[in-house]
């Protein structure tokens, strides 16, 4: 004859409760990750992928011969001027940068500093820029700004 032992009951809730608790925290996680969807960065505009501060950290999807433009707000009366602090020139050409003066006339008000590339092969790279005064080096760097690129074929 043989004989089943049966658990105590408070080895029974004990068991219950792990296992209630373990399926309350997977679908809050599950929930997590559903809900933290990446938003694509930039506009496009014109034919152009347009990226701005409010992209810092985001990752953008471009294809090979699309153009990027980046935009950021730069005071160079100040000394201070964005500049490229790293990039993967295989996968991304710099094609030029201009300054736009503020519309209006006040001292100390910011204009815009606009980069343009040109995506020349597939790849992933980070973009970044620093907001600093040269002669100064990276020690006056106050600003970052940086997007992840994928470019696809």
């Amino acid at each position: 004859m043989s004989t089943t032992r049966r658990l105590p009951p408070f080895c029974r809730n004990l068991i219950l409760l792990s296992v209630l608790l373990t399926s309350i925290l997977l679908s809050a996680c599950t929930a997590n990750n559903e809900s933290a969807k990446i938003i694509p960065a930039g506009v496009r505009e014109n034919g152009w992928l347009v990226l701005t501060r409010a992209d810092h950290n985001r990752i953008a999807e471009v294809r090979v011969g699309e153009r990027i433009a980046v935009r950021l707000a730069e005071n160079p009366t100040t000394g201070f001027t964005w500049a490229i602090d790293e990039t993967n020139r295989r996968l991304l050409t710099l094609d030029g940068s201009d300054y736009l003066a503020p519309d209006v006339g006040f001292i100390g008000a910011k204009g815009q500093r606009t980069f343009q590339f040109t995506a020349r092969q597939p790849g992933e790279m980070t973009l970044q820029f620093k907001y600093w005064r040269v002669w100064e080096g990276d020690g006056s760097v106050t600003d970052r700004f940086a997007v992840i690129l994928h470019i696809v074929p």
